[in-house]
């Protein structure tokens, strides 16, 4: 059975709202770069009225800089370029992103990482998931879905507005065609965006698989 777990440290998630957005560019050839972002504003927030000293705030910072800088690592080699990570918007968004050469080398950045960084979502079964496919000018993208039925409880049901996702796409070409009522798509037809609750995302039942038609 697949299942799937989140970023980490998922469990700082559940006391805050939290937005974790995902974007890929795709130029011509279909090289690009992606990036993730998490905000961590208002977790921040509620750290710092909590801890008085800062020190829990500061080891907080330290456990997902070395978390992130292990994910950074596990990139390296696997031919990607460019690879960034750390800290935006002043010390509220924790964001991690690489440049790409192929559809193939992206799908292996969005498998290496055992903690899901690169990806977000990601399987925890031994087999890799296919993020992207190319056929020509067509680009099929597929979410990982989770078959795990404590998403279903009516406790995640509550919580599934405070975990906002958004899967963003732009490319140097026009988009002619897409098959997702769930995506919008920007008047000059080069961005695309999904936005949605994590918890959508990742059920069986929601639309997550994109194909794109390009000029």
């Amino acid at each position: 059975m697949k299942k799937t777990y989140f970023i980490i440290f998922f469990l700082t998630l559940i006391f805050t709202s939290c937005t974790i957005t995902q974007e890929f560019h795709f130029k011509k050839d279909f090289s690009g770069s992606a990036k993730i972002a998490i905000d961590m504003g208002t977790f921040m927030e509620m750290m710092a009225g909590m801890d008085s000293t800062g020190t829990q705030s500061a080891t907080m910072k330290d456990s997902l800089d070395f978390a992130f800088e292990e994910s950074a690592e596990k990139l390296e080699g696997i031919g990607l370029t460019n690879i960034k990570y750390g800290w935006q918007d002043d010390g509220k968004l924790m964001f991690l992103s690489y440049d790409f050469i192929d559809i193939d080398i992206l799908n292996k950045a969005m498998n290496a990482s055992d903690d899901g960084n690169s990806a977000f979502i990601k399987n925890e079964d031994n087999d890799d998931h296919v993020y992207f496919t190319r056929k020509g000018k067509t680009l099929i993208y597929e979410g990982v879905k989770s078959n795990n039925d404590s998403l279903n409880t009516d406790e995640m049901a509550s919580m599934k507005d405070y975990y906002k996702y958004k899967l963003i796409f732009t490319f140097d070409r026009k988009v002619k065609s897409l098959d997702n009522p769930n995506v919008s798509l920007s008047e000059d037809k080069k961005k695309a965006t999904l936005s949605a609750s994590l918890f959508d995302v990742i059920s069986p039942e929601y639309n997550s698989t994109i194909k794109f038609k390009l000029k």
